[in-house]
């Protein structure tokens, strides 16, 4: 597989949709993917025909966050600078001129629950549910999840997520507005091209203004400004032991 292949992007009109396409990983995020999404995020920021972009991941899983065997190997200084980078997608992906969409296929892990929950409104097919488990790896959840989670939840029950490793599964997600649908598998697209037309159907002008001000009172990402610094540290001094496929990976 190519390292633009990890990331699709399909612009069809005025709907651009991206596609995590890494299946035989979990579609977790490693530095060829990130560096592949990253140009995604500069090739959307430069369109100004695109006005909605959907997210989702190909196979059954959608996302399980950072590729922990390529993350074991890192260096400190390399760990900083990548955790940097994927604090500044995530921040990038929420600030996105477009509306954006994610349609959660399948179980959405750590990070990669960071990320889908980053955008304007969200999906859910029935398998998918989210977890946390950084912390049982020794390490913190960085891609600036703090700042996300305590915007939509608070900041008391992001933290008990994150230490106990909690499973959100979909009734939850209903119950908390983390997403606005929960479909089954095969509903998922009718779902997501029902909220896609409601939203083409109303003012672009409307909607990016909307998301502007909704800036103001969203996520306070200067508040995660050293996770990169933590995250590097964390897995320098994280116990001895390798990286294990948990939380759904």
């Amino acid at each position: 597989m190519t390292d633009e292949q990890s990331v699709l992007l399909h612009r069809t009109g005025r709907l651009a949709r991206v596609t995590l396409n890494r299946p035989h990983r979990r579609n977790s995020f490693d530095l060829a993917m990130l560096a592949r999404f990253e140009d995604v995020l500069h090739d959307l920021g430069r369109d100004h025909d695109v006005e909605v972009v959907v997210l989702t991941g190909e196979g059954t899983a959608f996302c399980a966050g950072t590729d922990l065997h390529e993350l074991a190997g890192l260096d400190a200084g390399t760990t900083m600078h990548v955790q940097r980078r994927t604090a500044e997608l995530v921040e990038r992906w929420y600030r996105l001129e477009q509306t954006t969409v994610t349609a959660f296929n399948g179980p959405a892990i750590g990070s990669g629950a960071v990320l889908g929950l980053a955008s304007d409104l969200r999906v859910a097919a029935d398998p998918a549910f989210f977890t946390f488990p950084e912390v049982t790896f020794g390490i913190p959840l960085t891609w600036s999840g703090m700042a996300i989670l305590a915007d939509l939840v608070g900041a008391d029950l992001a933290k008990r997520w994150l230490l106990l490793g909690e499973r959100i599964d979909p009734a939850e997600m209903l119950a908390l507005r983390l997403v606005t649908r929960v479909v089954d598998v095969d509903g998922l697209p009718a779902a997501v091209t029902g909220v896609v037309d409601r939203l083409l159907a109303t003012s672009a002008v409307g909607r990016s203004m909307t998301k502007r001000a909704a800036r103001l009172a969203g996520p306070r990402f200067d508040a995660v400004a050293t996770d990169s610094y933590l995250g590097a540290l964390s897995v320098a001094l994280r116990p001895p032991g390798d990286y294990l496929d948990r939380g759904g990976r």
